[in-house]
């Protein structure tokens, strides 16, 4: 299934780009591409800054293809525009983002295998806690279309509430919600 991965932000909270701070043996940004790739999410369409691009390695193999986000500061909206034009057409798509690499490959393949047991009908699927929405999401074809009017930073989110009885929310662990935006998050992450 292909994957939309979002990671163009701009660490204002952080300080520093947080997707390059290392995590485990690579980076917050290599983990979770290497989670998406371990869970059989691919290909991996990939939206940088070009400062992060710039720092991943040359040597990509071919199921991760990269876009360049060319205003990062419009939000997270600017961002899926761009993985929206790559990603094919007709096809289901998950959207995941850059700064949740405690989401274990194992938990995402179970949420994909839910996602493609969805009744009619249904046309996302949703890690969820206490009206709060995870990532990965899962999403059928029609979703390209109707998240091209998405705008700021919020992304489709306001969109995505206009089709409450399409979505199946599900419960998922931890590391589905636990982002890293400022340092105390990171902190906690990796007690570093």
């Amino acid at each position: 299934m292909n994957s939309i991965l979002l990671a163009a932000g701009m660490s204002v909270r952080m300080g520093v780009q947080k997707l390059l701070l290392p995590f485990g043996g690579s980076t917050v940004l290599e983990t979770v591409i290497a989670n998406l790739k371990s869970a059989g999410l691919l290909p991996v369409y990939a939206v940088l800054s070009a400062e992060v691009a710039e720092k991943l390695s040359s040597h990509r193999p071919s199921w991760l293809r990269v876009g360049i986000n060319p205003d990062p500061k419009r939000g997270q909206s600017s961002s899926l525009a761009v993985g929206l034009e790559m990603l094919p057409d007709g096809d289901d798509f998950c959207i995941m983002l850059g700064d949740l690499p405690l989401a274990a490959p194992k938990d995402m393949t179970a949420l994909a295998m839910s996602f493609n047991a969805m009744p009619e009908g249904k046309t996302v699927l949703a890690p969820s806690r206490e009206g709060v929405f995870g990532h990965p999401m899962f999403y059928r074809p029609v979703w390209k279309e109707r998240f091209r009017s998405a705008f700021g930073d919020a992304g489709g989110k306001n969109i995505l509430l206009g089709y409450e009885e399409e979505i199946v929310r599900v419960n998922a662990p931890d590391g589905h919600f636990r982002d890293i935006d400022t340092p105390e998050d990171y902190r906690k992450l990796t007690g570093n």
